[in-house]
């Protein structure tokens, strides 16, 4: 047991006992516990001696005795062959670096009592100037050895060190591995190990030392830099030599082989700290240097599509600032030149389809190279999304107007209708989501809505849809694209009919109920949509005043069938006194019937639009009769009348001897007329025919016009609202990102929009310049 109680203690003999075990400890001689334990406790008594404690003249003592060792070692190694400088001073370096632990273990009472206070005493009385006042030079007995290690041996050698490690590590680049590479790694990482100050945790055997950037300034002065200098001058030379020699597809290659090479070697040899300086510079000298000579090839391998070298191209031009900017470019043009060529010059009756097949050929072909050649880079990604943004908004020479709005809503129309494609549901799914692709390319997304709204109502209107599933699976991916606003009516269309259903459940339990007290009257079978106008894109052509006011004109005398008015007027009752106030129009354009042909061998059964319906009807009592005689008695006159005959005479259930149709033709009942099936439909009139045609009126109407304009003005409220003050640019740009969703505002009509509100009071001009006041 040692005593912990302050005692006299004679220094000088203490001192010839512990010297020795110093040294011991440096040259790592072997020291057992008990000697150990007895060496600690003479430290210990000599710091808290009294009456006075020794520890500043044990500190004294113990710098001087290292001193002394290093001198000799120095000696030791000034008298070593100079082809075994490295070997030697390593083995010394690991013998000395491992001895100053144990030494600083030794005197940790020292470190702790005498070192600590002596370097915070001061600073601690002097606080408020601690930022003035330089730290005592006194160091931990660690530290302290390695300083002097520092000082006295290395400085003395170091150029001969330097010299050797630099030609050691060119001899490695050049395939001439040094035999004794991990001599070379210790002792460059001893520049490193020797201006730690952490010895409480010793890294693990074979590990290199964590240091702070503070304590590698020696390291970084001493062969770091002239490590830059001597690797920059090495690369250079190798790039100019193999650009002169090598093709530019060899010479990336082979700079990559290059850099993966000095990557490892600089983590073999180097501290954690230079391995990104090492690459850096490599990339500099070889890549940044010549960058114009990889961007001359680039138009070329993008062209003829040489995956391989863009792939090496864009990892050596990615760490490059403003690297990548080129082959972006060439990149977005190309894709944007062969969109273009696909979506050009389509014919046939499927240019739809074809538009959307093409898009996405082109889209997925150039998706996979970003993805494979370009790994999924931001930059190629906006790239790919401008060309194809270019390609899908196209204007074909002498249009105004983009045609892939329509077609895309036309393509989806063909998905969603009943067809004999017989797609599977996961298919079907894919290739909705291949049009949603296209969809978020389309600038003018409002155009679209109008498109695909007007379809999906004839589709549900006449129960063409191939599953309502499909159509809510389509409206969910317009959702997630555009969000609720945009799919709201669309939403409300597919609550009509389900409410329509309903209803009609109602009224027929309601017709069965008044049967009985009207046996003469007959209730003609009926199932009635009763639609929202506001949610619906439809119109009655006898109300119609946009897209045909002569169809409006020729059907604005109509006469409904006598057997549908008991019906008809019996629903209107109905209707009205559960909802008050409500008016119902009635679209016989798209009202339709089956109407049973009992004159025939077989019993066929039409399925026709009301129109054609009371023009059959006036058969029932006449074989034969004028056109203009049928159009007086159902209240259809001008080209929608002939139109109307025509169908049915498509069908032969009509004939006529006329070859051209007019007033004065007679047309009769076929009484001889056959048909494949027992019930078939008549085509509906078609004021416009029906072709793979962009209507620009669409785009062009004044209903798209008037929407645009209360949208954006909506916008423009709702952001004053909000910011109260704005300035004109800072409002623009809002107004800019909150319309992108549905369609791409110029700027005049965004200053026409600003102006209307200033009419209306909603905002109002301030007296800073170009800014903005919302009014409450």
């Amino acid at each position: 047991m040692y005593s912990l109680k302050p005692k006299v203690v004679d220094f000088d003999t203490v001192w010839v006992q512990l010297r020795p075990a110093i040294i011991d400890i440096l040259n790592l001689k072997p020291m057992s516990n008990v000697h150990w334990h007895h060496k600690f406790s003479d430290v210990y008594d000599i710091c808290v001696s009294i009456p006075t404690p020794l520890s500043e003249r044990l500190y004294g003592e113990v710098k001087a005795c290292i001193m002394q060792h290093v001198k000799e070692k120095r000696q030791q190694i000034n008298e070593v062959d100079p082809d075994r400088l490295i070997q030697e001073y390593n083995k010394m370096w690991e013998v000395f670096h491992e001895g100053a632990i144990f030494i600083h273990r030794l005197f940790g009472y020292l470190n702790k009592q005498f070192v600590k206070q002596k370097r915070c005493t001061d600073l601690d009385n002097f606080a408020q100037y601690a930022a003035f006042l330089q730290i005592p030079d006194v160091k931990e007995i660690g530290c302290l050895a390695l300083e002097i290690w520092k000082e006295e041996l290395v400085k003395g050698i170091l150029p001969q060190l330097v010299q050797f490690l630099l030609v050691s590590i060119d001899s490695d680049r050049k395939g001439n591995f040094p035999q004794e590479a991990n001599v070379v790694s210790s002792v460059i990482n001893s520049f490193v190990k020797m201006e730690e100050t952490d010895f409480d945790v010793v890294p693990e055997t074979g590990t290199k030392p964590k240091a702070r950037e503070s304590i590698t300034a020696f390291y970084v002065e001493s062969i770091e830099k002239p490590l830059l200098l001597d690797t920059e001058t090495y690369y250079s030379t190798l790039a100019q030599r193999m650009l002169s020699e090598l093709s530019c597809s060899q010479y990336m290659e082979q700079v990559i082989v290059l850099l993966e090479q000095e990557e490892l070697r600089a983590k073999k040899y180097l501290h954690e700290s230079s391995v990104s300086k090492i690459i850096s510079l490599c990339q500099r000298v070889m890549i940044k240097a010549h960058k114009d000579k990889l961007h001359s090839v680039c138009h070329a391998l993008i062209t003829n599509e040489e995956n391989k070298d863009l792939r090496n191209m864009y990892r050596l031009l990615k760490p490059i600032q403003a690297g990548l900017s080129v082959m972006v470019k060439e990149f977005e043009e190309y894709v944007k030149k062969k969109g273009l060529e696909a979506v050009s010059g389509l014919t046939g009756e499927n240019v739809p389809q074809q538009f959307v097949e093409n898009v996405l050929k082109v889209y997925n072909k150039f998706n996979d190279m970003k993805t494979v050649v370009f790994m999924e880079d931001g930059e190629f990604s906006s790239g790919l999304d401008k060309a194809l943004q270019g390609v899908v908004n196209s204007k074909e020479f002498g249009q105004t107007v983009p045609k892939a709005s329509e077609r895309l809503a036309r393509y989806t129309d063909s998905l969603l209708k009943k067809s004999t494609k017989g797609l599977s549901e996961s298919d079907l799914e894919t290739k909705l989501g291949n049009a949603i692709v296209i969809f978020r390319y389309i600038e003018d997304k409002d155009i679209f809505q109008k498109f695909y709204s007007k379809m999906l109502a004839n589709r549900l209107i006449a129960s063409t849809s191939v599953s309502m599933d499909a159509e809510e699976v389509m409206i969910n991916k317009l959702k997630q694209a555009c969000g609720y606003e945009f799919t709201s009516k669309l939403s409300r269309m597919f609550t009509d009919i389900g409410l329509s259903q309903e209803l009609s459940s109602t009224f027929d339990k309601h017709i069965a109920e008044i049967k009985s007290s009207r046996p003469g009257t007959k209730f003609v079978p009926t199932q009635a949509l009763v639609l929202q106008a506001g949610s619906w894109p439809l119109n009655a052509p006898q109300l119609s005043t946009n897209t045909n006011q002569q169809t409006a004109l020729d059907v604005a005398d109509f006469h409904l069938p006598y057997v549908l008015l008991p019906v008809i007027q019996e629903f209107e009752t109905f209707y009205t006194g559960k909802h008050n106030g409500r008016k119902l129009t009635w679209l016989y354009n798209m009202s339709q019937g089956d109407v049973r042909l009992t004159y025939l061998d077989k019993q066929y059964v039409a399925q026709m639009y009301v129109y054609q319906m009371a023009a059959v009807l006036c058969f029932e009592r006449r074989d034969a009769i004028s056109v203009k005689d049928i159009g007086e008695e159902i209240g259809v006159s001008g080209d929608y009348l002939l139109k109307t005959l025509r169908t049915i005479l498509d069908v032969s259930i009509l004939t006529c001897d006329d070859q051209a149709l007019t007033t004065d033709s007679i047309v009769r009942l076929n009484m001889s007329m056959t048909a494949r099936r027992m019930k078939f439909r008549l085509q509906a009139p078609q004021v416009n025919k029906v072709v793979e045609k962009e209507q620009e009126s669409v785009a062009n109407t004044f209903q798209v016009t008037q929407d645009r304009k209360y949208y954006m003005e909506c916008a423009i409220v709702r952001i004053m609202k909000t910011r109260k003050v704005l300035k004109h640019n800072a409002l623009v740009t809002e107004i800019m990102d909150q319309t992108k969703g549905r369609f791409t505002p110029d700027v005049p009509f965004i200053k026409k929009s600003i102006e209307d509100l200033i009419e209306k009071m909603y905002i109002q001009r301030t007296d800073q310049n170009d800014e903005y006041q919302y009014l409450a």
